[in-house]
């Protein structure tokens, strides 16, 4: 509790010095410290607060989802040939019979 009184004696003394200030501590101080201080637990977090946390996460995902494509596709990297044309030639050799 002592501390608690400490940093309100400095918190109310800062008050007063503001300026403008004629009285010991300004209208609505109290409330406004202990509202930052303690939010309500039916606040809602801002959608720009909301949206940076998504994108926060999405990229550490797509992070993740694209080192794991690298690892899985790293022991082909030197594959002498990657796509076969089979399917290719096929389709070019029976298009006449269409």
């Amino acid at each position: 509790m002592n501390d608690f009184d400490r940093k309100w004696q400095a918190c109310a003394t800062r008050a007063r010095q503001a300026p403008g200030s004629d009285e010991p501590v300004p209208l609505g101080f109290t409330t406004r410290v202990l509202a930052r201080a303690w939010p309500t637990p039916g606040s809602v977090a801002s959608l720009e607060q909301i949206w940076q946390r998504l994108t926060w996460r999405s990229l550490a995902v797509t992070g993740v989802f694209l080192a794991v494509c690298a690892v899985l596709e790293l022991p082909h990297l030197r594959d002498a040939k990657p796509l076969e044309p089979g399917i290719e030639n096929a389709v070019a050799q029976l298009v006449w019979r269409l």
